[in-house]
């Protein structure tokens, strides 16, 4: 009797037990070796049935500790993965990570952040609801689902959430610790928190059953990423690679691994390379319990399957030809079979339109009636056992992927994270459903209803009551929003002969520079950059008050002690520009008297005029308004000065 057969017949408490001292169980030999060498592999014609150890159904299904019955909402079964510690953690996250993006990053002043509030759990909470609901209303836009058009009107995205609010929230929505970035330098560390909770969250719900299979998955993304992958097998060819178990029985997702190349999160086993130490990876929490695998050719090798069996695991799968310690086959004519065994490994090569090469440690070369037809003769297809029972068990991951393909709440996105991210929502839905399923023992249940009933309810229980926000659309009229007429006319123009001229400020500092533009209001050659704005910020701007105070006969000076500073000033778009005045469209005029005597009275005036309009143009960004004020009252006190002077 093996190792393996006395620990589970001592645990199981069979009568009459015996007691086997330590010295007699040589762990390092059965259990952690994980080296088969391909000489021990010896092949074979005669081939015996497997004597395969039962499967105890008993120890399968939904964990008790979960707290869910039949009269369990669907809503509960999705927060049971996204619950409301994760959800907290996404806040925290969102909240710093726009703390740290404002700090460094000047706003424009049409931004929908000027107007930021911190994100709460019902907030995300609704950002997931609608954004799986984005996939039953296909748009071109984000924006266009919240369109007033009677085309495109859906009364359901105005009553719920705000669309600035909604398009801030998803902006500045992060998976990660922002302050943690410096010491965590892994290729995972912005999806983390969301792949170890849902990892931890898949093990602890449900316990596989007998049938287990690992596949490939993919989440489509085609940017620049260093651990992007293409399968061309796949339908979305480009993306990040998953390596998934499946529950075959349920289609239950009991674990998965993100793919990263050097940085991948398995131990990686001598001799079994990459593929096969993924395999153990996944399976080490279910071994020696007489399961069954089912995988594809690239994990299959006759050493990983040893491997399997040494811990009570079966396995089953397509396998490459030039695998080590594979033996040498025959060519074949179409329906013919050929096996050799090496027990308890059976290798198998079948010929159908193609050759077919299995690997298998619970089968033999038995042929049975399948599925398909045979439609010369009418009757079933005949083929291996061990094929018929690949076919049937080995697309649980495959249907997976169809089935978030069509619901999936994955938007595009330049930011890999957050198409991960969303993609992992999907599996908590997916898996939710196959719960549901289970629990209520109802196998009619769709899908496509189960995800719209969890929206339904996550809309009911965590919408907010409607506040007016004030809005941030450019078409608002603003009266300062144009240029002055006056403005206007020192725009750089074309040299009407079109022939080149000397730049008069390049001229001044001696710096030999042609130029086909000019200022037709200053009859002056300039550069477009930056000799426009420097001359129309010093000499151009000394002319300009000159000119607006020419407009303005002494009968316009009266005695009043009163300082009168209507403006109108167009700020250009100050989202990056240190300097707020490139253009000359400040148009300030003044009316004083005796403003020599009165400049003390006269700034209290001025800054308080400042004040008022940095606030309506700044409003959120202490950094612009500082400035604006700063260069306001230096502009005032110039033309102040000159007026004085004269």
């Amino acid at each position: 009797m093996t190792t393996a057969e006395e620990l589970i017949r001592i645990l199981e408490g069979e009568e009459n037990e015996e007691f086997i001292p330590d010295e007699d169980f040589d762990f390092d030999e059965e259990v952690h070796t994980g080296n088969v060498a391909a000489t021990d592999i010896n092949w074979t014609t005669q081939i015996s049935p497997p004597v395969l150890e039962e499967f105890d159904e008993f120890i399968c299904g939904v964990s008790p500790d979960i707290a869910l019955d039949s009269d369990s909402s669907e809503l509960q079964f999705f927060e049971k993965f996204c619950d409301i510690d994760l959800v907290q953690k996404i806040v925290d996250c969102t909240n710093k990570y726009h703390q740290q993006f404002v700090r460094h990053t000047d706003l424009r002043v049409y931004s929908r952040l000027q107007r930021w509030q911190d994100a709460t759990t019902e907030d995300i909470y609704i950002v997931l609801a609608l954004t799986m609901l984005f996939t039953r209303n296909k748009r071109i836009t984000i924006e266009e689902h919240w369109s007033t058009d009677p085309l495109l009107h859906s009364a359901v995205f105005h009553n719920t959430m705000y669309r600035n609010r909604y398009c801030s929230i998803i902006a500045m929505l992060c998976f990660y610790e922002v302050t943690a970035r410096a010491s965590d330098t892994s290729r995972l560390q912005k999806i983390k928190m969301m792949i170890d909770h849902a990892r931890e969250k898949f093990k602890s719900t449900f316990m596989p059953g007998r049938k287990l299979c690992i596949d490939e998955s993919i989440v489509p993304f085609k940017g620049r990423l260093v651990m992007k992958q293409y399968l061309p097998k796949k339908r979305n060819r480009f993306g990040i690679k998953l390596f998934v178990l499946c529950d075959v029985k349920t289609g239950y997702i009991v674990d998965f691994i993100v793919y990263c190349g050097v940085e991948t999160q398995v131990e990686l086993l001598q001799n079994l390379g990459l593929t096969g130490s993924v395999v153990n990876e996944l399976l080490k929490d279910y071994y020696y319990c007489n399961r069954e695998l089912y995988v594809d050719n690239w994990y299959s090798s006759p050493r990983l399957f040893l491997h399997l069996h040494q811990r009570g695991t079966y396995a089953c799968g397509t396998v490459k030809s030039n695998r080590k310690g594979m033996p040498s086959f025959e060519r074949l004519k179409r329906g013919e079979t050929a096996a050799y065994a090496s027990p308890p490994l059976l290798a198998l090569k079948w010929q159908d339109k193609k050759t077919v090469l299995m690997l298998s440690t619970f089968h033999d070369d038995k042929i049975v009636p399948s599925n398909s037809v045979d439609y010369s003769t009418g009757l079933p297809k005949l083929k291996p056992q061990c094929v018929v029972d690949y076919t049937g068990n080995m697309g649980s991951v495959d249907t997976s992927d169809m089935m978030t393909s069509t619901l999936g709440c994955i938007r595009k996105s330049k930011k890999w994270h957050k198409k991960l991210g969303f993609h992992v929502i999907d599996m908590f839905m997916l898996n939710a459903f196959f719960l549901f399923k289970i629990m209520k023992n109802n196998t009619n249940c769709s899908f496509a209803d189960f995800q719209l009933s969890v929206i339904r309810q996550l809309i009911e229980k965590y919408k907010q009551p409607a506040i007016i926000q004030p809005s941030t659309s450019r078409g608002i009229i603003d009266p300062f929003r144009f240029l002055h007429q006056d403005s206007l006319q020192h725009f750089p123009v074309k040299i009407p002969n079109r022939k080149s001229q000397r730049c008069k400020i390049c001229a001044s500092k001696k710096k030999r520079s042609e130029t086909r533009f000019m200022c037709r209001k200053c009859n002056v050659y300039l550069c477009v950059d930056p000799c426009a704005t420097e001359y129309h910020k010093t000499t151009g701007k000394i002319e300009e008050s000159q000119s607006i105070l020419a407009d303005y006969s002494q009968d316009d000076v009266t005695d009043s002690q009163d300082v009168v500073i209507p403006v109108q000033s167009q700020l250009r778009s100050c989202d990056s520009t240190p300097d707020l005045y490139r253009s000359i469209a400040t148009q300030t005029r003044v009316k004083t008297a005796t403003v020599s005597t009165q400049y003390e009275q006269t700034c209290n005036p001025i800054r308080e005029t400042a004040r008022i309009l940095a606030d309506g143009y700044f409003r959120g960004n202490e950094t612009l308004k500082n400035k604006f004020i700063e260069s306001y009252i230096n502009l005032v006190s110039t033309i102040i000065r000159l007026i004085d002077s004269d």
